[in-house]
């Protein structure tokens, strides 16, 4: 009998882990829109990304959102040398069904480009260092996350 109340013991001392683990994992990520009210369009002046992007931090567990029509623009998700010299020829992946929403999965560097006409050499690029901290200078959104 005491093995089986030490096992019931046990049981309730993980569960009660558990329940802590994923309520520490709860946490609200951040929804970013891309460009503010600009958007994902040919910024007037070419550093406008990268202005926007500076005072932010990007999260894991963010959302980026690139407002676009479908068929006016696009996103190309590129390696660092394609987004310094606008070489749209070995992109990682295409997004032409705007607008786009990508999710921050990983901690590191991605670079985004506009393959439309000249619209990456006008500025219409941005890089972004996601890290492992909450987001900021965006709208949170609850979310819940699972380890």
């Amino acid at each position: 009998m005491e093995r089986s109340s030490s096992s019931m013991s046990l049981g309730l001392v993980l569960l009660g882990c558990s329940v802590m683990a994923m309520l520490m994992g709860s946490t609200s990520a951040t929804l970013h829109v891309v460009g503010g009210r600009q958007g994902w369009d040919v910024p007037d002046n070419v550093t406008f990304y990268q202005d926007w992007a500076k005072p932010r931090t990007f999260g894991v567990g963010d959302q980026l959102i690139f407002p676009y029509r479908p068929g006016s623009n696009n996103l190309l998700a590129v390696e660092k040398k394609s987004y310094e010299t606008c070489d749209m020829r070995n992109p990682i992946h295409v997004y032409y069904m705007g607008p786009t929403i990508l999710n921050l999965t990983a901690v590191g560097d991605y670079y985004y480009v506009s393959s439309s006409g000249r619209h990456c050499e006008f500025g219409q690029r941005l890089h972004i260092t996601v890290k492992n901290a909450p987001g900021s200078s965006g709208v949170k959104i609850p979310i819940k996350i699972h380890h």
